[in-house]
């Protein structure tokens, strides 16, 4: 994928450099950084999208009935996000073709998104200039601006208890499967509140019926847009998991990380200026709001870059039933064309 789109991308006229992503997380490549100069005296600015798609991708047949693509059902489409490189691809190819005067443009493809954001996360950041961005990275219709996004914790927990043998002397043991439900039954998940989410994902422990287990490992995560909200939520989950274990005479061991920070940015920031200006120019209807999800632009808004995701006309990512419209295809590639427009004639 990595060497196919720097491929059509130096046939348009980029210079194009890999970063040392793949060394650091172990993968076949690493980021790719794609710039396209200008002669225009204004600030340059940044298109992200990722290369890489949620499985199952094998034999994948893309199927198209009138204005909607789809797979066979037996695999996702992958839509997400090869829609947001397809249509960078085009955008570069729009421009070329028609001469437009354009600031410096700076493209970031991304890898390993799909498995926590890794490629923006060991993104080489010297690398980049621009200021402000773009990710063509979420579905619905076309003219969505999300300029909100929250931060992610991720709770890893151990609770260690006592083996015995379950027929002969259960008494002698403290399973650690109970400790476990006891703390997640007390805890507050899911839907916290409209800005944080919290869950347990995976449960994973028990050697046998005949033994009372003495070891569970849990995995979960909290989200807020609010770092109190997610701080309060996180400390929570803790206190369950250490209450629930002290008192069985178990013990928890507990890590918790930070996964990618939140973003925060308002309507006055030039990212969404021009993404809501450009949508006008479309006679389409601007719709700013949050999102419950990460991206990378979690973590380029981290770095400095001031960056909002764009909606890209697909529907049920990560799904064998995912779709994505063609002309809303279309209109994405159209939006972003008048996005690098406006962004020139404003010099």
């Amino acid at each position: 994928m990595a060497r196919r789109v720097a491929e059509l991308l130096r046939e348009l006229g980029a210079e194009v450099q890999t970063d040392d992503a793949g060394e650091k997380l172990g993968g076949e490549t690493g980021n790719l950084i794609a710039r396209v100069p200008s002669t225009m005296d204004a600030p340059p600015m940044l298109f992200c999208a990722h290369l890489d798609t949620v499985e199952p991708t094998e034999k994948l047949q893309v199927k198209r009935e009138g204005n909607i693509l789809s797979s066979d059902g037996n695999t996702i489409l992958g839509a997400d996000d090869k829609a947001g490189v397809a249509a960078l691809i085009e955008l570069l190819r729009a421009l070329k073709e028609d001469g437009v005067p354009h600031p410096p443009l700076e493209l970031v493809f991304t890898i390993a998104e799909e498995v926590g954001l890794m490629g923006s996360t060991v993104l080489d950041y010297s690398k980049v200039t621009a200021k402000y961005g773009f990710v063509p990275d979420s579905s619905g219709q076309v003219g969505l601006i999300i300029n909100r996004a929250p931060a992610q914790k991720h709770l890893h927990v151990v609770i260690h208890g006592r083996a015995a043998h379950a027929g002969m002397a259960p008494e002698e043991g403290i399973s650690a499967i109970t400790v476990a439900a006891r703390a997640i039954a007390e805890m507050k998940q899911g839907r916290i509140d409209s800005e944080t989410t919290a869950n347990i994902g995976t449960i994973h422990g028990g050697k046998a019926t005949n033994i009372v287990a003495d070891t569970v490992t849990i995995e979960g995560e909290a989200r807020s847009r609010d770092p109190r909200k997610l701080e309060e939520q996180i400390a929570h989950m803790h206190a369950c998991f250490v209450k629930a274990a002290e008192a069985a005479g178990a013990t928890a061991e507990i890590t918790i990380s930070e996964v990618y920070p939140a973003f925060n940015l308002d309507e006055n920031s030039p990212a969404v200026r021009l993404a809501k200006a450009a949508l006008q120019e479309l006679d389409l209807a601007p719709i700013v709001q949050a999102t419950g999800g990460g991206s990378d632009a979690n973590f380029l808004n981290g770095n400095g870059i001031e960056t909002v995701i764009l909606s890209a006309g697909y529907h049920h990512p990560h799904c064998t039933n995912e779709t994505l419209e063609v002309d809303q295809f279309v209109k994405l590639a159209e939006w972003m064309y008048r996005i690098v427009q406006l962004a020139g004639a404003a010099y």
